[in-house]
């Protein structure tokens, strides 16, 4: 009995240790097959034989030169027209503003998408989940009444998938923690929390 559970726990931790890399490795062999496939047929007709790993050199070149471009005054200035372009498409906008918001939501670079750490009452009163306040919003009621919310990002998976709460303002737990330290204990489910949190 006690290797059995010893061989069930190795197999769950294994598991989740497993699946991240696997996901990983799963969608970069998805691009790059992708690009490789889109390739392939220029290739074979103007070298008359199939490159392999070529899908990758681009997928890498394409990313390098899409960060190059947008660090400097002229690429911003091009991202921003063909943005406005895109934004005009109906089935495309939506795809994308979904998906720039989310991106830049866990980018190092925007500093400003998780703006505080804290505690509210999820999913019942009296069981605390740790979220991240993403911004705010003001409810008009029918009887002319306002009520002021937030809109907490509660992860429920490691911090790229989760769910958004909208909290009276007034409930909220504001902690001392910072935000990395947020998802830092978000990341190790919890143990990364520290001993004591006071609230702000």
């Amino acid at each position: 009995m006690r290797i059995r559970a010893r061989l069930q726990r190795y197999f769950v931790t294994g598991f989740f240790t497993v699946i991240p890399f696997g996901l990983s490795a799963l969608i970069v062999w998805w691009i790059v097959s992708l690009v490789d496939n889109a390739l392939a047929p220029v290739v074979w007709a103007v070298t008359g034989r199939v490159v392999p790993g070529l899908g990758l050199a681009v997928a890498l070149f394409t990313v390098l030169a899409a960060g190059w471009l947008t660090t400097n005054v002229f690429g911003e200035r091009l991202l921003v027209m063909l943005e406005g372009l895109f934004l005009h498409i109906p089935v495309f906008k939506w795809f994308y503003g979904a998906a720039k918001q989310a991106t830049e939501a866990f980018s190092p670079h925007k500093k400003d998408a998780f703006k505080s750490v804290v505690f509210v009452e999820y999913p019942r009163p009296g069981v605390f989940s740790m979220g991240f306040v993403t911004g705010e919003t003001v409810l008009d009621k029918p009887d002319g009444s306002h009520a002021a919310l937030a809109s907490v990002y509660v992860p429920s998976n490691h911090v790229y998938i989760g769910e958004i709460v909208l909290v009276p303002k007034e409930r909220l737990h504001h902690t001392d923690m910072t935000v990395q330290e947020g998802i830092k204990a978000a990341l190790a489910a919890g143990a990364g929390l520290p001993e004591r949190v006071k609230s702000r």
